[in-house]
Parts: C-alpha cells; sequence; structure tokens
C-alpha cells in the first residue's frame, strides 16, 4: 500500500492553530488510526510550545489580570446557578445511540469510526445519496474547506473526477484503488487539479473515508456535463 503523508507545512499550521478545522480534523482522525502520524504530529506540539515559552513575554497593563478575572466571573455568571455543564460521557453516548437510530443509521459503522469523526457524524441527520452504493455526509464547512464522510460498498466507486482544489482522503475502514494506487486504513491519498480518477471499493468490507477539500470537485464525462448545467 502506498501512503501520501500530509507534510511538515501541515503539521507547522495544526501546531500553531493556523489550520482550518476540516484539516484539523483530518489530521486529528489519522493519528487516531496511525500511531507514526500521533507522534509526529505529538512533537510537532511540543516544539511549538517550547518556541512559544522560549519568546519574550509581551507587555501587560496593570490591571490585566483583574480584568481577566472580571471577565471569567461574567461567563460562569451567565451559567447560572447550576454552574458550568459537565460532561458525562454516557449521557454524551446515550444521545449519540438515539440519533444514530433515529436516523436508521447502522451503529456499528459509526460507533467504530475514530472518535473525532464519530463524535461529529452521530450528530448528523443521515446519509446521502451519492451513486449507486455510494453515500456521503457533510461533517464540516468552513472558509469553503469541506469535511465529508462517504461510504462506498464493496466494488462499487466514487464517479470518474478531476479536481478543481487539492483533494485529502483519508482511509476509515475497508480500503480502495483509484487507477494510481491502493489505500488502506490510516493511508491518505492526495489529489490535486492535475488528477483524474476513479476511487472503487476493495471487495469484502464496506470502505468508509474522510474526505476534505478546497475547492468542487469536477466531474467529467455525463456527470460532468450535468455539473456543468446546473452551475449557469
Amino acid at each position: 500500500m502506498t501512503n501520501h503523508p500530509l507534510g511538515d507545512e501541515i503539521y507547522t499550521a495544526y501546531a500553531s492553530g493556523a489550520l482550518s478545522a476540516p484539516m484539523r480534523l483530518l489530521l486529528d482522525a489519522q493519528a487516531a488510526v496511525n500511531a507514526d502520524v500521533a507522534q509526529a504530529r505529538d512533537v510537532v506540539e511540543t516544539m511549538a510550545g517550547v518556541l512559544l515559552e522560549q519568546e519574550t513575554p509581551a507587555s501587560m497593563m496593570p490591571d490585566a489580570l483583574a480584568t481577566l478575572f472580571d471577565v471569567i466571573d461574567s461567563e460562569e455568571a451567565g451559567l447560572g446557578e447550576a454552574g458550568p455543564a459537565r460532561f458525562d460521557s454516557r449521557a454524551g453516548s446515550e444521545r449519540s445511540r438515539n440519533a444514530a437510530s433515529k436516523a436508521g443509521q447502522a451503529i456499528e459503522e459509526l460507533l467504530n469510526l475514530p472518535d473525532p469523526v464519530r463524535d461529529l457524524a452521530l450528530d448528523q441527520g443521515g446519509w446521502s445519496f451519492a451513486g449507486p452504493g455510494v453515500r456521503n455526509m457533510t461533517l464540516l464547512n468552513e472558509d469553503g474547506a469541506k469535511a465529508e464522510l462517504i461510504r462506498i460498498e464493496p466494488g462499487r466507486g466514487v464517479p470518474h473526477h478531476g479536481h478543481d482544489c487539492t483533494e485529502f482522503t483519508l482511509v476509515l475502514t475497508g480500503g480502495f484503488s483509484d487507477g494510481r494506487a491502493s489505500y488502506g486504513p490510516g493511508e491518505v491519498c492526495m489529489a490535486n487539479p492535475d488528477t483524474i480518477h476513479k476511487p472503487v471499493a476493495d471487495e469484502g468490507e464496506v470502505c468508509i473515508v474522510l474526505a476534505v477539500t478546497d475547492g468542487p470537485l469536477a466531474f467529467t464525462g455525463a456527470l460532468g456535463w450535468i455539473q456543468r448545467a446546473l452551475s449557469r
């Protein structure tokens, strides 16, 4: 299998907080299923923390600390007499299960996804039709960047398409081939505007991927004609 690493630039942007929410989700999800990626992410974050500590502190106004505490007090007061909300993992899990059941989802599939993706997926209304044997579910949209789950039945494929953007596709379960290489769990397929491919899921297991794009896909053939007609 061939893996396409995200690259130092993306790791650095992650550590500095400059990465978009969809791309952060991609890196967090890959780290959850790939120990090497998790280690690389943690190292970069640690280095960023060390560099931040070495920076010369900016001067503060004399009353800056008191002002900060006033803001905190006002925020806590706005929460009401009950005080800050406490996270209850059991309650969250139950709500997630109920939401998935009402949406008619295959709960086991969703619950087996990496934590960062699973929580977002269970909050959505369900899968949408994206072609024979293909379903998708949008998780995040931010400043033109989009993160979505794509579920592909064994032997089925995403329509033949090119790209008006950069697309990163992380395999969460199963695997697929796109005519260039094969990808398995934890691996990322990267495509750019020069790439035209047709990802097809491997036989034997449903393939679920997390796809992050920074622009629209450009379909070819009949689907491309329909896409262009609808965009006029």
